[in-house]
Order: C-alpha cells, then sequence, then structure tokens
C-alpha cells in the first residue's frame, strides 16, 4: 500500500472530497459479513438435526456474503484512489474467510463420504479430516482479527482524503500477530490432544495415582464399573480423569464412565449419586460412593488424598476384611489410647492405618483366649509396647500361633523393661531393653540432652517388608524416640525348619548403647556402633490343617525395638517413613506382599508444638517482637542526637 498525494487526485477522487465520506461508511457491511459467518455457526453448531433450517441459514449466509464483497468493490471504485488500498485489503480479508469456509467443508461429514474411496484407509482419511479441521480455524481467525483492527482504525479516517496508510499497515500487522498467536496456541493444543501426552506441572502431582493403586488393579480378574458424575467442562474433573484413566491403562478390567448427573438422573439414581462430584464403584451387587465435589476449592482436600482414598474403597470392594487383634491386659499402647484418644502416645492412628487397609480391629485378652487359644478369624496379633510381662500361658499360646503358621506383630520399649523372652527366643531372637542414643541428636523436641534418643535412621534392609523404604531411602527415615536393640542368637527350642531372622531396620553407626541412661557415652560397656532396630522373622513350611484363617502356613513376625514409632505423635505427623514401616509390615504380614508400593498424597502435615514451645512463641510475639523493634528504634534516635 502506498501514500498517493493530493495533485494526482483524479476528478472521481474530487467527487469523493465532496461527499465528505469516512471509513465507517463500510462497517455495515462487515456487520453483514460477521453476521453471515454467525448464522453459518448456528447452522452447523446448533441446528444441526434441520437440514432445512440448515440449508437455509447457509443460503442466507452466502447472500450476505456476497453483498458485502459487491458491497466493498463497489465502494473501492468511487472513494478517493488514496483509500482504495485500504477497501482492498478489507475485500481481500473478506476472501480469505470465505477460503476457511471452503476448507470447512472439505473436512464436513458429505466431503468425506464423496472422497472416501480416494483415501487408503480409514485412518487416512482421519487424519485428513483433522489436518483439515485445525487448517480452517487457522485461516479464519487469521482472515477475521486484521479485519477488525484495520475496521477500527478505518472507521474515524476520511476517505475523500489521504488516509493514514501507515496507521492502517500497523493495525493489520497487530491483527495478524494476534491471530498467529492464537493459531499457534490452538496448533499446540491440537497437537497435544492428538498426541495425548500431558506434563503435570499444576500444584496437585496426586492426579496420577501410584505404584501401589496399579498394582491393585493389574490383579483384577472380574470387571470393576468405575462411574463418574461429573459436568462435561469442569476443573476437578481433570485431576480425577487423569488419575483414573491410568489405572485403567493399568488394567482394562477397570472400565470408565463419565455421566453428567443432571442428564443422566434414572442412572445417578439407581447408583445413588445425587450430585455431580461423585465417583461410584460397582462390582456386581455391591458399590461404594467416593464424594469428591465439583468445584475445585471444595475438593482440594479429597484430591490430596484420592489415591488413599481409592484404595481403600478397591479393598473393601475386592477383598474379604481381615482382622488384626491387639493384646490388651498388659498396659499396651492400646489400653492407653482407649483411656485418652487425645494423648500422642495412643495408637489412634494406627488403627485407622488397619482400617484403611480393610482390617476390622478387636482385643484380645486372657477373656478372648489369649491364655488358650488365639481366635482362628485372626489375620494377626498385635503386641504394641506392653509395661507389663505376659503370663507364661500368654507366651505359649502366641508360640503356639506363631509355629502353625500365624502373623505377628511385637514392639517393645526399652524403659518397660518387658522383653518376651518366652515368646521371642523361640524364633532366633533376643530384645535388649537397653536405650540407643547419639552423641549429636538427629531430631530435636525438648531441646536437652534426652534428645539423644530420639533415633533417626535411613539404613534399611532389602527385605520385602522394609520394600518401599528400600527404594526411597534417600527421601525417607524412620524416626524412634527411646528404642532398644535386637539381636540374633541360636532359637531356644529346635523348630523345623529353622526360623530366618532378616534385620530390616538398623540404627546410624553413631549410635551407642546408653546402658545408664545418662545419655552420655560410658566405654567400655557402652560401644558405638550400628544395632539392629526392627526384624522380620519367616518360617516357611507346609501349611497345617490348623493353620489360621487368611495365612498360607508360613511363620511371618515383625519384631521392632520401639513402639512410640506407632504412636499418634510420630505415625502421621511427623515422620511418613514411619508410616511406610507399618503399611508395608501390614502387607506382608497379611499376605498382599505384591501391593507393597507408595501412596500419593499431599494432605498437609499438621504442626505441632509441645507447651513449652507453644509459650515460647507467645511470649515472642507479645513481649519479644515489640522490644526488638523499640531497641532499633533508639539506637537510630541515639545515632541521629549524635550525627547533629
Amino acid at each position: 500500500m502506498t501514500a498517493p498525494t493530493d495533485r494526482s487526485a483524479t476528478a472521481s477522487d474530487r467527487a469523493a472530497v465532496a461527499s465528505g465520506k469516512r471509513g465507517a461508511g463500510g462497517l455495515p457491511l462487515t456487520a453483514a459479513y460477521l453476521a453471515a459467518m454467525l448464522l453459518l455457526y448456528v447452522g452447523e453448531h446448533l441446528l444441526f438435526e434441520s437440514l432445512a433450517l440448515r440449508a437455509s441459514l447457509a443460503t442466507l449466509a452466502l447472500a450476505l456474503i456476497a453483498v458485502a464483497i459487491g458491497g466493498r468493490l463497489r465502494r473501492m471504485r468511487k472513494l478517493h484512489h488514496g483509500a482504495r488500498p485500504v477497501e482492498r485489503s478489507i475485500v481481500i480479508a473478506y476472501v480469505a474467510g470465505v477460503g476457511a469456509l471452503l476448507i470447512y467443508a472439505l473436512q464436513a461429514d458429505f466431503a468425506l463420504e464423496l472422497l472416501g474411496p480416494h483415501f487408503g484407509s480409514p485412518q487416512a482419511a482421519q487424519r485428513w479430516s483433522a489436518a483439515l479441521a485445525t487448517l480452517w480455524v487457522v485461516v479464519w481467525v487469521c482472515a477475521i482479527t486484521p479485519l477488525i483492527f484495520v475496521e477500527i482504525s478505518y472507521a474515524p479516517m476520511d476517505t475523500s482524503r489521504t488516509v493514514e496508510l501507515r496507521r492502517i499497515r500497523r493495525s493489520w500487522q497487530s491483527g495478524l500477530v494476534v491471530a498467529l498467536t492464537a493459531a499457534l496456541t490452538f496448533t499446540l493444543n491440537f497437537i497435544a490432544n492428538e498426541l495425548n501426552t500431558s506434563v503435570d506441572l499444576s500444584y496437585f502431582k496426586t492426579t496420577h495415582p501410584s505404584e501401589s493403586s496399579k498394582k491393585m488393579v493389574q490383579q483384577l480378574s472380574e470387571p470393576l464399573r468405575v462411574v463418574l458424575f461429573f459436568p462435561g467442562a469442569n476443573e476437578v474433573l481433570q485431576h480425577v480423569r487423569s488419575f483414573f484413566e491410568d489405572l485403567h491403562a493399568a488394567s482394562p478390567q477397570l472400565r470408565l464412565e463419565f455421566v453428567d448427573q443432571v442428564l443422566e438422573p434414572k442412572l445417578a439414581k439407581e447408583l445413588g449419586a445425587t450430585e455431580n462430584g461423585v465417583v461410584v464403584f460397582v462390582r456386581g451387587t455391591q458399590k461404594e460412593t467416593l464424594t469428591i465435589g465439583d468445584r475445585l476449592q471444595r475438593a482440594k482436600s479429597k484430591l490430596k488424598r484420592l489415591d488413599a482414598d481409592f484404595q481403600q474403597i478397591f479393598l473393601r470392594l475386592l477383598r474379604t476384611q481381615k482382622v488384626a487383634y491387639f493384646t490388651v491386659g498388659h498396659e499396651e499402647r492400646a489400653q492407653q489410647q482407649r483411656d485418652n484418644a487425645a494423648a500422642n502416645g495412643g495408637l489412634r492412628d494406627l488403627r485407622k492405618l488397619l482400617e484403611g487397609l480393610n482390617y476390622r480391629v478387636r482385643d484380645l485378652g486372657l477373656a478372648d483366649g489369649l491364655g488358650s487359644e488365639i481366635p482362628g478369624d485372626a489375620t494377626m496379633v498385635l503386641v504394641i509396647g506392653p509395661k507389663q510381662p505376659f503370663l507364661p500361658a500368654e507366651s505359649a499360646t502366641l508360640a503356639a500361633y506363631l509355629r502353625r503358621g500365624g502373623r505377628a506383630l511385637v514392639m517393645l520399649d526399652p524403659d518397660a523393661g518387658v522383653t518376651l523372652d518366652d515368646l521371642l527366643n523361640p524364633f532366633g531372637l533376643k530384645y535388649v531393653a537397653q536405650p540407643l542414643a547419639v552423641e549429636v541428636p538427629l531430631a530435636r523436641v525438648s531441646f536437652t540432652q534426652a534428645d539423644r534418643q530420639l533415633m533417626v535412621t535411613n539404613r534399611f534392609g532389602t527385605h520385602p517388608s522394609v520394600g518401599t523404604l528400600s527404594r526411597h531411602s534417600t527421601q525417607l527415615v524412620v524416626v524412634m524416640a527411646g528404642a532398644g536393640y535386637l539381636e540374633q542368637q541360636p532359637p531356644a527350642s529346635a523348630l523345623q525348619p529353622a526360623p530366618r531372622v532378616s534385620f530390616t531396620v538398623h540404627s546410624l553407626p553413631l549410635a551407642w548403647n546408653d546402658a545408664n541412661n545418662n545419655f552420655a557415652l560410658d566405654p567400655p560397656g557402652e560401644q558405638r556402633k550400628l544395632y539392629e532396630l526392627a526384624a522380620a522373622v519367616e518360617i516357611t513350611s507346609p501349611k497345617p490343617s490348623s493353620a489360621p484363617s487368611g495365612s498360607a502356613g508360613e511363620t511371618r513376625m515383625i519384631v521392632v525395638a520401639d513402639s512410640d514409632l506407632a504412636s499418634d505423635g510420630l505415625l502421621f505427623s511427623r515422620a511418613v517413613g514411619n508410616r511406610y514401616l507399618l503399611l508395608d509390615a501390614f502387607k506382608w504380614l497379611g499376605g498382599d506382599e505384591r501391593l507393597i508400593g507408595e501412596t500419593a498424597s499431599e494432605e498437609d502435615i499438621p504442626i505441632a508444638h509441645t507447651r513449652q514451645q507453644d509459650q515460647l512463641w507467645f511470649y515472642l510475639t507479645i513481649f519479644g517482637m515489640p522490644a526488638l523493634v523499640l531497641g532499633f528504634g533508639l539506637l537510630y534516635t541515639q545515632r541521629r542526637r549524635r550525627m547533629g
């Protein structure tokens, strides 16, 4: 486009000057052109079921386009020759928009039917359609956006004189840049969607299932129907969809259905979904419901623990509920939890962990058979921190249960002095009730020398019962508060086959046995070395007829040298490694070692303060900070006075 001068004006130009027309005179034609585009969109996407109405709208749209192009050509002949390049550019934009419509027609169903025989395969036709479906949008956007920009700049110009072609050119370029940016974004989105590849950069990393969840669905031998009730365009659905589609990729037995509860009221009523944001799991006549919500702000907490919730529901649907017995009557931690549920030393979180694995928790005392016969439905027995020794009959009952293929978790504390020799020695283990300590505390609670008995370690064996910890030993640690240690010794009685003892958690080499409990190393009685903090005992033998329910006939026992590890103060709030140690232990004891693996979770860990710490923060905020500010102010004032 070039800018002519007034000297070259012809007679027709002078007539145009006399008429005093402006660029806004062409706006009705552009409005008619855009209205035609709108009519075509309505006919093709909203009224496509009525062929007659669709054809009528298309005819009217084509007529409007013809009027718009004809009107522009007519204006181009009548206007001052200085405005003709602008009119010509607008006509070119009109034609480009029509070209986009022709490309759209080539990828329409009727065109594909006509061209179908010329394609070698249905896949080739699909690629052709997909490419044209992207191309027509790009061409249309690149035609319409600069057109609108030019019209906005051109409207106030006096077309009877030389128009500002430089300004028009900049408007055209700006519109084209915006259009190409939008087209590039659209194309990249289309390519990413076709490749079905995504990179999760979102806050919620739990939009993908954990290794453990994938292992669960891979064991499906029959279909599990999962119906997700969400509206079509929903931000929560994006997170939930990626999670379940990954599970579906792991096993086709997991069958997904995405349904809008409003559009499918009959199915929603049948499955008990009263609103959107609900996931229903159906297995035969059984069904479980997981409510997430369809608003992201409210669904955040649910999304953070989606993987854990899925595992709990999966186990409830697919597995028979098992029973775990806690021994009582010896001042065990289980008893403390019932007396004071809010205390950090209780086992409320440990019980929740078991219930999440589809265990029913029961107490086991003398009246329940601890001194004579362990109940037949026991999958495992848990002895957590007893402060009173077991009766010989109780130890003999537990030992006999284990020899028959029973499963047990035993956790002892050095300060209680209970070593359960009658139970552990026959299986080649000895518990030494001397607290371990480290000279440089790796964790602090009281900020006194007592913190030296806080044991932190990431030294794990390769046994399946610590499989997750072994794989992530650089990220996970186990924390114990006042741990004793274990030693291997020849079994007190000849068992055939002999028990296999595997030490699974080791202390750091800095630890020593603090025999006199003074938090200081006193050689030679106290030695700094690597101590054993947990052990797994196995006896593999043919399953006897008297084996406990759920047992494969293989004796399995895990012994941990500290029960604080499982307390509410350490299990969930501070040490993630403790949780995985117990989760994998329960899976191994219950015969579910194939499910061992991490669980995706981003639950916020509550910050716990001791009473002394709360007092410290109180005084710091009430007195400390104001005093600090006042002190700086006084120093600054004195300095200014000295400087005059």
